[in-house]
């Protein structure tokens, strides 16, 4: 109890945290889950340049859709609170499957509880959460209760589908554990959301959602991008997933092979500096997490086909984000735990690990107030914006509609530099009005930056030419955002005036 209580104490301090990065996602999907529950996909939204219904681009199940629902219009701590159940029920599952597995129930719920990406999945309105737990506490409960409970926990295992479509990655897992416990009818309650989820689409849509969205993230799969995909994933892992001190001298021996790996991240992206060596770092640290998985038995091999493959899975997507690490990170927390760390070491690394994840927290919480704050200074509509995340969210709130890629402003255009900013149609004459930086007051680490060359949320950072990135986050003194508004203009008002965008001339915000 004290050990969930903890846990918990960590994400409260962050309730007020305003919509951030890919929460406005899902609010819009709970939007059309509110519109029309069985068809929430049909909301449109302008996620990769122009307005399309969500089946096209919204690569998730609808079930955050319909958890959000009932608070959409809420209070944002509200919607924060909302979420922190399924916390709770990742923490009781860890603890269940350490005890199962490792026979550590209060070090796994605090190993996993203590994470950065768990502490900022729990700040989110993102499907990660109730996917985390949905894994953690099925297959937990699958393996430490009893024959009658295996039906319900396989079919809270399958759950996980309805939230991401990572989830059937657990599916083989649960089959594998039913056959060990001699529970294979009960595993196979699993795929029943599934079956209840490609039903509901083709009644709903006409098509199955996961088939298009496997069209839809199959675009990054050249020799070079898989290589990207996997130095950021250990990365990311090493970064803000678990840190490595529990793997021995194996995670010395993955840790050298990891700090090689990040040294061709290095290479064939051009990084110097803070970039280089935070990169180095965080695939050696990874490769040190990873080092913990084992073949030794039975167990072993099931923790070891959970952690690698869901590596391998990561490396099908269309990028790497730290959060698509969370089905996997349990496999990595018990896998760690059974080879049976000094209880110091153990109690060193939660600390550190709690210590990271608040300072982190803290810098994203920062940028997601400094976004908050520039679509204020901003003020309301009507106008285009350009740029996604959270940004977006608070300028639709007052009054402006998203820009579709090389189209005409209506009237005003408000940019945002961080969130992917649309360009409008290039021969536009835009003059700007006025310019709003945020500075960096924040002395800790950076979880986005194109300077530092880290990005918490994806394996690169915006820029003309996009910064390619592998760490998870980086010391930078660079501004959180950097806004304009401009208003559309004749090109012969734009004579001698250096503020304004010129037709034919590269768009820079």
């Amino acid at each position: 109890m004290l050990a969930a209580l903890l846990c918990l104490g960590l994400t409260l301090p962050f309730l007020a945290k305003p919509v951030h990065v890919d929460d406005a996602n899902f609010l819009m999907l709970a939007q059309g889950a509110r519109l029309d529950a069985w068809r929430p996909h049909e909301i449109p939204v302008n996620w990769q340049g122009t307005l399309e219904p969500a089946f096209q681009v919204l690569s998730n199940p609808p079930g955050i859709g319909w958890w959000l629902a009932p608070v959409v219009d809420a209070p944002v701590w509200a919607q924060h609170l909302w979420m922190l159940p399924w916390l709770l029920l990742a923490l009781w599952g860890a603890g269940t499957l350490g005890k199962a597995l490792a026979d550590q129930r209060t070090a796994a719920m605090l190993l996993l509880g203590s994470s950065p990406v768990v502490l900022l999945a729990s700040q989110s309105l993102t499907p990660d959460l109730p996917l985390l737990a949905c894994a953690v506490a099925g297959l937990g409960g699958f393996w430490a209760l009893g024959p009658r409970a295996a039906w319900g926990f396989g079919l809270l295992t399958g759950c996980a589908v309805l939230f991401r479509y990572s989830g059937l990655t657990l599916l083989p897992l649960l089959l594998w554990a039913g056959w060990s416990k001699k529970r294979l009818p009960q595993a196979l309650a699993g795929f029943v959301p599934l079956l209840a989820l490609v039903a509901h689409d083709l009644h709903a849509y006409g098509d199955v959602h996961l088939l298009a969205m496997t069209r839809f993230q199959s675009i990054a799969n050249t020799p070079r991008d898989v290589l990207r995909k996997g130095i950021a994933s250990l990365a990311m892992l090493g970064g803000a997933g678990l840190l490595p001190f529990l793997s021995g001298r194996r995670g010395l021996v993955g840790a050298v092979l990891g700090a090689a790996l990040g040294g061709v991240g290095v290479w064939i992206s051009s990084l110097s500096g803070i970039g280089a060596v935070m990169t180095v770092l965080s695939v050696a640290s990874g490769g040190g997490v990873i080092a913990a998985l084992s073949a030794k038995k039975g167990v072993d091999r099931w923790l070891m086909a959970w952690g690698l493959g869901g590596l391998l899975f990561l490396l099908s997507l269309r990028f790497s984000a730290t959060r698509y690490w969370l089905p996997f990170l349990p496999a990595l927390v018990i896998a760690a735990l059974r080879l049976r760390p000094n209880r110091g070491v153990l109690g060193a690394t939660v600390a550190l690990q709690a210590i990271l994840a608040l300072l982190l927290s803290v810098d994203d919480q920062n940028l997601a107030l400094a976004q908050q704050e520039a679509a204020e200074w901003i003020g309301p509509g009507p106008g285009s914006v350009s740029g996604h995340w959270g940004w977006q969210h608070h300028m639709q709130a007052q009054g402006w509609t998203p820009l579709n890629e090389d189209s005409v402003p209506m009237g005003r255009l408000a940019v945002a530099e961080n969130p992917w900013p649309q360009s409008p149609d290039p021969q536009t004459c835009l003059q700007r009005e006025r310019s709003l930086s945020l500075p960096d007051r924040w002395p800790g680490p950076r979880v986005h930056s194109a300077l530092g060359a880290a990005n918490l949320h994806a394996h690169v950072v915006a820029g003309d030419p996009p910064v390619e990135t592998y760490a998870p986050w980086t010391w930078s003194n660079e501004p959180y955002e950097r806004v304009a508004l401009y208003s559309v203009c004749s090109p012969q008002a734009s004579e001698g005036l250096p503020e304004s965008w010129i037709p034919g001339t590269p768009w820079v915000p």
